[in-house]
Order: structure tokens, then sequence, then C-alpha cells
């Protein structure tokens, strides 16, 4: 698993890494090239509509500065006035003109005005503007602030200029209307939600759509106010100046744009929502970042799956390898791959079967070996019982017995084998002990008994040296231990004693209860059974008598009516 997680690890960074940082470099270029392009549009609309604009300005103006230009003071009294009528009448933007003399007076009978669109009361208005423009006019156009005339607040605005040069013949003076200028503001649309307006030199609004709520002054307007910080700048230089940027905070954010008109001083700006403004900007970062999500989705995938199918084959190599750690030799991997895995899992598999080969051998040589050792115990068993015919068979009785209760506690097979050599030799220090005692067929005094007591401790001694017998110490030195602890030689108590020679011990004490001895003649099963139920827990573990009455139970042996040896082994 943890190689897997590695595996998978490793190739997410190598496949992640790079489509990420792509992605990045992705967006970042054309977040920057989009910017760019809505930027430069919006500064495109802004100076389309500054040239719209100076047209709109430069159509009535042209007529009127035309006067100028053709010897209108070398008229009679009544060319001047058809000459005026003409230009009124000719373009209806034009609301009232008047000509003034040299000394900037107004000259009697020279001022037109458009009856129908200003009320007579204007005309003086626009006398008082046209005298304030002549205040230090001595060449070119000069123009008022706008005005606005009337209950529907029409927007004029007045140009004066002088007539001749050195000397100075005259002046004339005109209104125009702004009502086209700002019929073009409302006509222009930037996006879903943008718009334009224009505001004079002070930030007060000249023209512009209802987005603006109508509010006169606009100087608090973000780009309103940067364009007043850079109006003298702007003024002062001859080229043309379209300054883009972003103005405001969170939802009130726009994007803005602005250019000046330089005749008359007036500044045309555009705005926009931020989020309309960058629209396809944040649509493209947003296609981009769902093909990126798809691409990582898919090394993730195919990152997983080619895991996988690296690491599955390692897991049947592990768990083949464990299964022939635990002996089961032959077992073979199932791995079909043709590449350098399948060439290991063949090698694996001949590796496996020739194991098989040699522990088959290995096997018949240990089982060859083993049935040597298991005579010889025999054999040394069999002259120990040779020496009194009442004990002939009884080492391997109590063997016998000792596995059957063995198997019924569950113990593993290796403690099965112990227990059969542990039964069968668990007399062999009877060996050291003299025939006269060994023999003798009437009860052992008590300095008799003292060298009885000594053959588990002779048996251990003579078996120690033996590797292989191990683990049978403990059945030969301990079998005559006793549970409440009275027992020889090393006087041990419950658990203390070792369970294999708690057992040989049972064992012992069944074969000799169900066996004639020169003391006592063999007892019938339930006799037999009720006197290790009083053994049980003084001289004997009452979790192995019970064992064997599971084993009597389950061989189908009734207790009543037996008097002969039983032998329990299946």
């Amino acid at each position: 698993m943890r190689l897997f997680k590695a595996i998978l690890l490793l190739m997410l960074v190598a496949s992640i890494i790079p489509t990420v940082m792509v992605g990045w470099l992705s967006v970042s270029h054309t977040r920057e090239l989009l910017v760019s392009d809505a930027q430069e549009l919006v500064q495109e609309r802004v100076k389309q509509l500054r040239l719209k604009l100076e047209d709109l300005l430069a159509e009535p103006t042209q007529p009127v500065l035309a006067l100028a230009s053709s010897s209108f003071f070398s008229l009679n009294e009544e060319e001047q006035r058809a000459q005026l009528s003409s230009v009124l009448i000719q373009r209806r933007e034009l609301l009232a003109i008047t000509v003034f003399s040299a000394e900037k007076e107004r000259l009697p009978g020279l001022q037109a005005f458009a009856v129908n669109d200003i009320p007579p009361t204007a005309v003086a208005e626009h006398e008082a503007r046209a005298r304030a423009l002549l205040e230090g006019l001595t060449d070119g156009v000069r123009y008022s602030e706008v005005a606005r005339l009337g209950s529907q607040n029409l927007p004029v605005l007045t140009l004066a200029f002088p007539v001749g040069v050195d000397p100075v013949q005259g002046y004339i003076a005109a209104d125009l209307s702004l009502a086209a200028i700002q019929k073009l503001i409302h006509a222009e649309r930037l996006g879903s939600s943008g718009f334009f307006y224009v505001t004079d030199g002070h930030g007060h609004l000249v023209a512009g759509g209802p987005a603006l709520g109508g509010e006169p002054d606009l100087s608090l307007r973000g780009p309103v106010q940067h364009l007043l910080r850079q109006l003298p700048q702007i003024q002062d230089s001859d080229t043309e100046h379209i300054h883009v940027g972003n103005f405001g905070e969170g939802k009130k954010a726009v994007v803005a744009a602005y250019t000046v008109l330089p005749e008359v001083g007036w500044g045309i700006v555009s705005e926009q929502p931020v989020v309309q403004a960058y629209h396809q900007v944040e649509s493209m970062e947003q296609h981009i970042l769902l093909g990126l999500g798809a691409a990582i989705f898919v090394a993730c995938v195919l990152a997983a799956l080619f895991s996988r199918n690296l690491t599955r084959p390692l897991k049947n190599f592990t768990a083949t390898a464990l299964e022939l750690a635990n002996g089961k030799f032959g077992t073979e991997v199932d791995i079909r791959q043709k590449n350098e895995l399948g060439e290991l899992a063949q090698t694996f598999n001949y590796m496996s079967k020739q194991l098989m080969a040699y522990d088959m051998e290995n096997r018949r040589l240990y089982e060859s070996l083993e049935q040597g050792y298991l005579e010889t115990i025999v054999a040394l068993a069999n002259s120990i019982d040779s020496k009194d015919a009442y004990t002939r068979g009884h080492s391997q009785r109590v063997g016998d017995v000792a596995v059957e209760i063995g198997r019924e506690l569950n113990l593993p097979e290796r403690q099965l084998k112990q227990l059969q050599y542990g039964g069968i030799l668990h007399d062999i220090g009877k060996i050291g002990i003299v025939e006269s005692i060994l023999c003798k067929q009437s009860r052992l005094t008590d300095a008799e008994m003292a060298i009885m007591r000594e053959h588990p401790a002779i048996g251990d001694s003579i078996i120690g040296p033996v590797s292989f017998l191990t683990g049978v110490r403990s059945c030969v030195r301990s079998h005559h231990e006793r549970w409440d602890g009275t027992g020889y030689p090393d006087k041990l108590k419950g658990t203390d004693i070792p369970m294999l020679a708690r057992i040989v011990a049972c064992a012992d004490t069944f074969d000799a209860c169900t066996s004639t001895r020169p003391y006592q003649k063999a007892m019938p099963l339930e006799q037999a059974m009720q006197i290790l139920d009083k053994l049980s827990g003084a001289q004997l573990d009452p979790d192995v008598v019970k064992a064997l009455k599971g084993v009597l139970q389950k061989k189908g042996i009734r207790l009543e009516g037996h008097r002969q040896p039983v032998k329990l082994a299946s």
C-alpha cells in the first residue's frame, strides 16, 4: 500500500505540477491579453466618441466662423441681417447670434435668435455670457461654461470670436444647443451595462445617460476626480491623451476611460462595472480552470490505474512469498504480463517448484530420521517396561492417551508430537534405578521410595543432551509434580507446572488406574474416573481431567463394566 501511494504521489507530482504551471501561465498570459484587449476596446470607444463630439460641435460652428471670412463688416446692415438669418436657418443647433462692435458693444439690429427654441428672456442671458467671453479676447474662439435654458434644462454652449486682426473690426457670439450631443450620449452603449458621459472642466455634467440619475455634480466620482487632477497637464500637452484604469472597490468597482475635448475643455468618460468589462477574462479563466480540473482528474485516474497495475503484481509476489515462508512450496504467481514483471514471475514460479522438490526430499529425510528417533525411543521405553511384566506397554499407552488429551485441548501438532515422545519417555529415568527396588512386588519403604523419586531427575539428565528432545524434558522431569505443590522433584504448583507435564501426569495416573499392578488390579473406567475426579485440583489439573472425560465421551466408551487397560489412540 505504501508503494502504491508512493508511485501514485510521484506520478501525480510529475503530471499535475506541469499541468498546473502551464494552466497558471496560460491564465496569467491570456488574462493580460484579454485585459489589454478590453482596455484597448474602451480606449477606442472613447476616442471614437470624441471624434463624433468634435464633428457635432464643428458642424454648427463652421457657418458662424465663416462670417469672419466673408468681409461681414464691409456689408451694409441689410446684407448683414440677411447673412445672420441665413446662418441661423441653416443650422438648427444655433439658437442665437449677436454681433458686437470693436468696442464690444452690441450693434443694433444685428442680433438674431430662434424664437421657437428659446424664449426672448433667454436672449439677455445669451448676451451676458457673450460679453463675459469678450473680455480679453484678441484671437481664436472662446467657449463659455455650459448653461441650462428653460424648464427642459436644455444645455447650451456660448462661443465668441473676433473678426479681423489689427485692428479688430468687431466680434460675433453665438449660442449652440447641445441637444444633439445629449442624444448621442444617450444612444452610446458600452456592453450591457456600460455608459458614457461628458463633464466640463469643473466636473459638472454636460451630457449623460440615465445611469447617472441626473446628478449635476460628478466631481466626486473616481474617474472624474482623476480627470480633474490630470486636466492641467493634458491641456498643456500637444499629444492626445486617453487614460484607462480601475476605480472603486468591491461591487462598485468600475473600469473607466477618459479623454479630453481640447476646444472646450470637456472630459469624455466611460464607465463599466469590472465584472462586465472583464467578463471575457473571467469566462476564459473559468474555461481554463475547468479544463485544468479535467486534466488533473484524468491524470489522477491514469496515475491510479498505472500504480495499481504496477503494484498489484507486487502484492501477488508478497502474498505468494508469505505462503512460501509458511511452507507452502510450489505456490505460483499468476502474472501473465509480457514484461519484466512477467519474466520475474516465471523465475519466481520456477524457484517455488524447485523449493517444493527440495522440501519433499527434506520431508522424506526428516520423516526417516524422525522414525529412527521414534524407534529408538520406543526401544528405550521397552527396555524399561521389560524389567517389569506388569508395566509392559505402559509408556506407549501413556503417550497415546496424552496425545488424545492434547488434541482435545486443541494443542498444535508440534506439541502433540512432544506429548507422544514425552509419554513414551516419561519413565526413562527408571533405567538408573536398581532392579531390586524397581521390580519389588511389595510396597516400597520410605528409603526405597526416596530412591524411586529420583527417576524424573535422572530421566531429565539422560535426555538433556539430546537437542531433538528439548521440548520433551518437562514431561520427563515434571510428570510427578502435583497441582497443590506437594509433588517432586521441584515442588511446582498449579500453572507453574508445564502444560505438557500436566497432561502426561493425568495420562500416567489414568493408565495406572486402568492397568494391573503388583499392588492393585485394573479398575473399571467408572471407578478410575472417580479417582481422577478426587485427584482433580489436588494432584491433577482440573482442565486436563475434564479434557480426558471429553476424550472418553467422543470415543463412545461407556464407563461401566470396563476392567481392561484402555488404549485411546485412534
